[in-house]
């Protein structure tokens, strides 16, 4: 999802982690995040930061009993009851952040300290409702990728570790499983100005 992957120049890191959330027996996930530790290269007592470029995140689920040889993420939120009348909507956020906000509906491309966003909304109903029994089912699902490269195009500077948002509503196929997500970062390790650190550490005593 997103831009492709810039080419790695001269200096930049490549960071790579795995983290894990289960979803409640409805499919839904209150606002939970992972850390992802840059203590070997941030220090701010020696001004030392990184600047990210490029984030890409990989939606897993490798206990899956649908999916038991690909591990891969349901592309949609559940089965169709064709018996039922609800009109299920289900979303998913996922977002990289150096701010713990503490609920996802108040994250967007226009809040502090967001590197990026992913957002995944899938609409699902039967074809036929006028019946008392259903016939067939009606997927619609939309992806919104807001990337690094579109919030920050000269890249972010990060001072401290970088925190991995993720939310759910009504993600059934997921529900009381355990899913991963792989993280992968691009960055350049920079000198941070004495300003710029300043006003990095004073927003992060605001938090």
């Amino acid at each position: 999802m997103g831009h492709p992957l810039m080419a790695k120049n001269t200096g930049d890191i490549i960071l790579r982690d795995r983290m894990q959330f289960t979803a409640d027996a409805n499919g839904d996930l209150t606002t939970l995040y992972g850390r992802i530790d840059l203590s070997a290269y941030v220090n701010p007592v020696s001004r030392a930061g990184i600047s990210v470029k490029e984030i890409k995140f990989q939606l897993r689920n490798p206990t899956s009993t649908q999916t038991p040889n690909t591990g891969c993420f349901p592309f949609v939120a559940e089965s169709v009851n064709l018996t039922a009348n609800d009109i299920q909507i289900s979303a998913m956020k996922l977002y990289a952040t150096t701010r713990a906000y503490e609920n996802a509906a108040d994250v967007g491309i226009a809040s502090p300290d967001v590197l990026c966003v992913y957002q995944r909304m899938c609409y699902t109903a039967p074809t036929n409702t006028s019946t008392s029994t259903r016939i067939g089912q009606f997927y619609s699902l939309t992806e919104d990728w807001y990337g690094p490269a579109d919030l920050h195009p000269e890249g972010y500077t990060v001072v401290s570790d970088l925190l991995i948002g993720l939310a759910c509503d009504d993600w059934q196929l997921v529900a009381n499983q355990t899913v991963e997500v792989d993280v992968l970062i691009v960055a350049e390790p920079i000198k941070v100005t004495e300003s710029r650190l300043n006003e990095l550490l004073s927003q992060g005593l605001d938090l």
